[in-house]
């Protein structure tokens, strides 16, 4: 499961695959009561691949080895797969390089929560392509900063990048319901602080969104006057231009304008 991106390209070209918690709002995707979460889920791990059953904890530093077992973990999914992406920015080629598989696992009901460090999305190209993924039943949502690779599936096991701000091995495949539980309340942590990403009222990035309010900061319009411009209330435009200020990597909103266009923007 790519795209979301549960396969990854490290720059260099070595590819790996690459794509919570309390707290989780009713309306978020996530567990919607106790019985869902992963605390209290019945401790057993449902995949079959004789490399998926030893420690516990285990420590991958062989590439082709973690492609394989990140592979067949993907494989044994059967309700949810959580993907976290640090660093980028990543060539939309290599993400769309997987979207058959993307969409094939979407319509058989997986559900797929990928969340992008905005390193990674800045670029329209990128954007454009998280926005289509969305479209097509995703949840995207960028951070400002995703500091470790992480995949869990299923909330039953794990992947967790060694070091931070890469996609390279070594990783540590995770199976011990406490460290899974802390891994899911980590990817929770950041989804909740997160932008989403779509066309929808709830929405806070999508290119076309992007451009748009670049252009009334551009414009120098109020608040009041660039939000009747684009026929949304104060406090949408509000929250979409704190996402744009974070996907931009800006503190304020002129270095947003600036940046965005550096970035191509404007």
């Amino acid at each position: 499961m790519p795209g979301a991106r549960l396969v990854g390209t490290q720059e260099g070209g070595d590819r790996v695959p690459a794509h919570g918690g309390d707290g989780w709002r009713e309306d978020e995707p996530g567990p919607a009561d106790d019985s869902d979460r992963p605390g209290v889920l019945p401790v057993r791990f449902d995949f079959e691949a004789p490399h998926l059953q030893d420690a516990a904890v285990r420590r991958i530093d062989d590439r082709e080895e973690a492609v394989a077992t990140i592979v067949e973990l993907v494989k044994g999914a059967t309700r949810e797969a959580l993907s976290a992406l640090p660093a980028g920015p990543y060539r939309v080629g290599v993400l769309r390089s997987s979207w058959e598989s993307d969409l094939a696992a979407l319509r058989s009901g997986l559900r797929v929560l990928a969340l992008y460090q905005a390193d990674s999305a800045r670029q329209a190209e990128v954007l454009s392509y998280l926005t289509e993924f969305a479209a097509a039943g995703a949840h995207i949502r960028v951070a400002r900063r995703v500091s470790q690779r992480m995949i869990i599936v299923d909330r039953r096991a794990g992947i967790l990048a060694v070091n931070e701000d890469t996609l390279r091995p070594p990783f540590l495949f995770i199976r011990e319901p406490a460290l899974v539980r802390q891994m899911f309340t980590q990817f929770g942590a950041l989804w909740r602080s997160a932008h989403s990403v779509g066309t929808g009222p709830e929405d806070s990035l999508a290119a076309d969104t992007v451009r748009d309010v670049v252009k009334v900061l551009a414009d120098g319009l109020s608040d009041g006057a660039a939000a009747r411009k684009l026929c949304i209330s104060e406090r949408t435009l509000r929250r979409r231009v704190a996402a744009v200020i974070d996907l931009l990597g800006a503190t304020t909103r002129f270095e947003a304008g600036v940046k965005a266009a550096q970035h191509g923007w404007l």
